[in-house]
């Protein structure tokens, strides 16, 4: 006996009859595309990365797995593993600015300055950059030694955004490194209007104030540069070192020491900090203690003229006069070359 079904059972068949021929993997891909996206908008990047290489492995090319996957390892500062991920989902999104942005970040984090400007210009070219990626430009020019454009860029960014406190500190750090002190004291000023306790921007009016000969004022600045930060979980050596070397320079070296060790425990692989306590020790006379923390910072950056100095200077009135040569011998090496002119760079 012949059966007639309505046509709704039939499409109903049909339709379930093509779910079950269906391929099992794309429907997996997506189902673990989306819990890599859910544990990235959690913040569990490591379980991220696991999730994304899997939907991307499962069915190449489908999803947006490898740009939320770079997304995550930024986050574990993984650049290279970052960077290798943006590369393959650019091969097949040539034009997506939000990889092309990231990937110029992810190289300037990798010190590829030009490689940076080189993805940011191609990013700009198909979506307006906001005050954050003009940071990185800026940024970038720094690396490359050219803190004209740097200064041009980090404008463009508090431009864009009056309320970027990183942009305006870089700003003000850029001016600073260039002797513009008026303003690079408007910078670090605006930084504590956004943020009245940053320690940064007080450390560098500090320096700004040394720099314009009223230690007493650059004094008060560290200190309470080093105060608002100990209320924080970011404990940064510069207000330590910087108090330290103008207290030694002022005759107070019984408390410089104070700050010149924090430094150093703060920072053991800052050279800077180590030159700084070794020049203490050597003005206090302790020889030693002052040849272990110069060695250390001729160690941790081999092509410090100052540090090699220092360390000569120790040497001598060690009466090792020959080990003292080689540190004088060194040191004129070094400054001579630091002389010399450098090859221009097209930009």
């Amino acid at each position: 006996m012949k059966r007639n079904y309505p046509n709704s059972f039939l499409i109903a068949c049909c339709f379930a009859l093509l779910l079950a021929l269906a391929p099992q993997g794309q429907s997996q891909s997506h189902e673990e595309f989306d819990r890599g996206v859910a544990s990235f908008q959690a913040g569990d990047y490591a379980t991220a990365v696991e999730l994304l290489v899997q939907a991307e492995a499962t069915a190449p090319g489908e999803t947006d797995a490898l740009l939320y996957e770079a997304k995550s390892l930024v986050h574990l500062k993984d650049f290279p593993g970052a960077a290798t991920a943006l590369n393959s989902y650019l091969s097949a999104h040539p034009d997506s600015a939000d990889a092309l942005y990231l990937l110029g970040f992810v190289l300037h984090r990798q010190n590829q300055p030009a490689e940076s400007l080189r993805m940011y210009t191609k990013a700009a070219a198909h979506t307006t950059p906001t005050a954050d990626d003009l940071k990185i430009v800026g940024l970038d020019y720094i690396l490359l030694n050219d803190y004209a454009d740097a200064i041009h860029w980090f404008e463009k960014a508090v431009e864009l955004d009056a309320k970027n406190k990183d942009a305006w500190y870089y700003l003000g750090r850029a001016n600073y490194t260039r002797g513009r002190l008026t303003e690079a004291r408007r910078a670090f000023s605006t930084v504590l209007e956004i943020d009245a306790r940053d320690s940064r921007a007080e450390n560098n009016l500090g320096l700004i104030l040394e720099t314009e000969g009223q230690p007493a004022a650059a004094i008060e600045a560290y200190r309470r540069a080093i105060a608002w930060q100990e209320q924080s979980s970011q404990i940064n050596e510069q207000p330590y070192v910087n108090l330290g070397n103008l207290l030694m320079e002022q005759g107070q070296t019984k408390d410089a020491a104070t700050f010149l060790e924090k430094a150093v425990s703060l920072a053991p692989n800052n050279a800077f900090c180590h030159i700084k306590l070794g020049v203490y020790y050597r003005e206090t006379g302790q020889l030693q203690s002052a040849q272990r923390e110069l060695e250390n910072a001729t160690r941790l950056e081999p092509d410090n003229a100052a540090a090699h100095y220092q360390l000569g200077r120790v040497y001598k009135e060690m009466h090792r006069l020959d080990w003292a040569k080689k540190e004088f011998d060194r040191t004129a090496e070094l400054q001579s070359r630091a002389a010399a002119p450098l090859p221009t760079t097209p930009r």
